[in-house]
């Protein structure tokens, strides 16, 4: 791998449970559904390059496609389902719940895609549980974003906005572990 990426194998609950520690108050949806996580963790498969922020507003459309990726910061060493599930995130459909990829597609037709264009095949229960620690650690990264601007660390009021998206992502975790995997939509 390259030197300069993050090793494969770290732990992305571990890093959620972090961001958890300092805060000032209990998140019991997200220690529920962090316990949920690691007692389902999908087998491993074989490691790829993760974009790690891939999502409508991170990528670049022509009339042709698909014609660059923005903000590889979070770029590691991982599963391929991490991106797919983050995809489907609920903050990134922007209103568009019925078409869980992006708000601009759904889950059946985006993976078909993704499996023609990689010749891999999706393992939907993988990208599951990615989706649920997607929202999880963005329930997470809010939190934390509310806790910097009550810390006076950053005056941005666009960080409390942020922070009162926690409750969205953590109900969404909890709908998704009671839904189970859907090859429907």
């Amino acid at each position: 791998g390259h030197p300069d990426l993050p090793i494969e194998g770290s732990d992305p609950l571990a890093a959620v449970e972090s961001w958890l520690r300092p805060l000032p108050e209990p998140h019991p949806a997200l220690t529920l559904a962090l316990n949920w996580l690691d007692t389902h963790r999908p087998a491993p498969r074989a490691t790829t390059l993760v974009h790690g922020d891939f999502r409508t507003g991170n990528f670049m459309l022509t009339p042709k496609g698909v014609s660059g990726l923005l903000d590889w910061e979070f770029a590691h060493w991982g599963s391929p389902e991490e991106d797919l599930g983050w995809i489907a995130v609920r903050d990134w459909r922007f209103g568009q719940l019925g078409k869980p990829i992006g708000g601009f597609a759904s889950r059946a037709a985006f993976y078909g895609a993704y499996e023609a264009a990689s010749g891999q095949e999706v393992d939907w229960e993988a990208v599951h549980w990615w989706e649920i620690m997607g929202n999880v650690r963005w329930a997470a990264g809010c939190a934390c974003q509310g806790q910097r601007y009550l810390r006076g660390e950053v005056v941005d009021l666009e960080l409390i906005a942020i922070a009162r998206r926690a409750a969205e992502m953590e109900w969404e975790a909890i709908r998704l572990i009671e839904q189970g995997p859907s090859k429907r939509g």
